[in-house]
């Protein structure tokens, strides 16, 4: 695809996404801007440096966790994010804490579940849900819901890009938000208006990536 920018954020010069406009289709929505994070996903020196951005809000307001909950390929970037929480900092002065990473599987229904080896990393934790990339919200707000089926605490969301806010009253940690790319709509697969328009789809997308028709 050749309308492809990128994004650089304005805390870090090395934390940057990719930005691809078009006609998009993914699991809830019609959007017209791809988010591409493969970089921060799956390059170590950009993951270690947005991991360092993420971990500022949750030292600064003096949240604890216990457990980063990745979902989709983000564990890489979730295990540098547990790193940076773990260690002793201005804020928190005490000894190196234990921070668990988990990754997220899926049963036939598309539900969340925490294998029996793993319960013990949720239940009574205070848990982050970590994602590339949010538009409706509807895939975090049904990992929340697992969460607190397993007993857990969901004390923040962390993403790289996110066009909501908050996320059922919990804030959402991001480093580039739909302000950063003002034109950024997603739509009902019924009230489209690329659509009605007859612009074809470019692509199927989904957090793992997309796949041109």
């Amino acid at each position: 695809m050749n309308n492809v920018y990128k994004l650089i954020s304005p805390r870090y010069e090395n934390v940057f996404i990719h930005v691809v406009q078009g006609h998009f289709v993914s699991a809830n929505n019609h959007i017209n801007y791809y988010i591409g994070t493969s970089d921060v996903k799956h390059n170590h020196d950009v993951a270690v440096d947005t991991a360092m951005l993420l971990s500022e809000y949750y030292n600064t307001n003096g949240i604890q966790v216990d457990t980063v909950l990745c979902l989709y390929e983000t564990q890489a970037l979730g295990a540098y994010l547990a790193h940076e929480l773990s260690r002793p900092n201005m804020f928190r002065m005490d000894t190196k804490q234990e921070i668990f990473v988990v990754g997220s599987e899926y049963d036939a229904n598309g539900n969340l579940i925490f294998r029996d080896n793993l319960v013990r990393m949720i239940k009574e934790k205070n848990v982050i849900i970590l994602i590339s990339a949010i538009t409706s919200g509807k895939t975090v707000e049904r990992a929340m819901e697992s969460v607190q089926y397993y007993g857990g605490n969901v004390v923040g969301i962390s993403s790289v890009f996110s066009a909501q806010d908050e996320i059922n009253s919990v804030h959402v940690n991001t480093i580039f938000s739909s302000r950063d790319i003002p034109e950024y709509r997603a739509y009902q697969a019924h009230d489209c208006p690329m659509c009605r328009q007859g612009m074809p789809v470019m692509a199927i997308a989904n957090s793992y990536g997309y796949s041109v028709l």
